[in-house]
């Protein structure tokens, strides 16, 4: 989820309520209201996750598999630290401590990695890989449901800034459901299952949208928890399930994996650089 300075300020408690619509607005015969706007933007960005099908013709390998997820851990890993965290940091205004979120979402991904390990534990010879698929479809419908939070409060603020917005959202999108299909895929879902399943995970943003719209009041004391609840499931995900795995490779494709992984942390990097209203 992405946000310009003006939409975290204006967030922030005591602060004219942005997540009222301008009057013009809602009222004219001409114009699409804020809220048709917000819903048409974060549909277009849920697309973004059908990015899957071009490889629904392609041969799927193993090796393949562990180069989507040494570059999914990299994404993971840097969207967490350099994107979500920071935002939750930036527009939590509260005294609790915002990172106990973040480190109750990682024990409760734990605790439910143990519950899926039990489902499977009649196949000794499972990987690790195939629990994260259920974590990562549970991280990453929690991350598009923010989404959908913020690109309607801008909308709300103003036009403008909300195709600003869904625009950045867009861009960092990409990469990330491209490491999210490969993951889903690395852990035994069919081409078809795991296009579907991250289609119907990016449309929480349209419910995000939705819910901004209706519940505005107490969608903006909660948001920066859950953004850093968000955080601690990719931590989690990246670090306790992708990683290990890369260690479990011959020393021919280490240099490789290795490699794929810090793309992934330099290609999110480098879109905070270049994509201007992040923080």
């Amino acid at each position: 989820g992405l946000e310009t300075r003006a939409t975290k300020s204006a967030m922030r408690p005591g602060s004219p309520p942005f997540f009222k619509p301008r009057r013009e607005q809602l009222c004219s015969g001409t114009r699409m209201s804020p809220l048709a706007q917000a819903v048409i933007a974060t549909f277009l960005v849920s697309t973004i996750s059908l990015v899957g099908v071009v490889f629904l013709f392609t041969e799927w390998s193993a090796r393949r598999g562990m180069i989507f997820m040494s570059f999914a851990a990299g994404v993971l890993l840097a969207t967490a630290f350099l994107e979500i965290l920071p935002e939750a940091l930036a527009r939590y205004d509260g005294d609790g401590n915002l990172l106990a979120a973040t480190l109750a979402a990682i024990g409760a991904f734990f605790v439910l990695e143990r519950a899926l390990h039990g489902l499977h534990e009649h196949d000794a010879q499972e990987s690790h890989a195939v629990p994260s698929g259920y974590l990562i479809l549970i991280g990453d419908t929690v991350h598009n449901f923010v989404d959908g939070v913020v690109i309607a409060a801008t909308f709300l603020v103003d036009p403008a800034l909300g195709i600003a917005t869904t625009v950045a959202v867009a861009a960092h999108e990409l990469p990330q459901e491209i490491a999210d299909y490969g993951i889903l895929l690395s852990s035994n879902f069919s081409r078809a299952s795991a296009l579907w399943w991250n289609f119907l995970s990016g449309l929480a943003s349209v419910l995000g949208a939705l819910v901004c719209w209706q519940f505005q009041s107490f969608v903006e004391p909660h948001l920066a928890w859950v953004m850093a609840a968000t955080a601690g499931m990719f931590i989690y995900i990246a670090a306790s399930d992708l990683m290990p795995e890369l260690h479990h490779t011959g020393p021919r494709d280490a240099l490789r994996y290795t490699v794929l992984f810090f793309v992934g942390v330099l290609l999110i990097a480098g879109l905070g650089l270049v994509i201007p209203g992040k923080h």
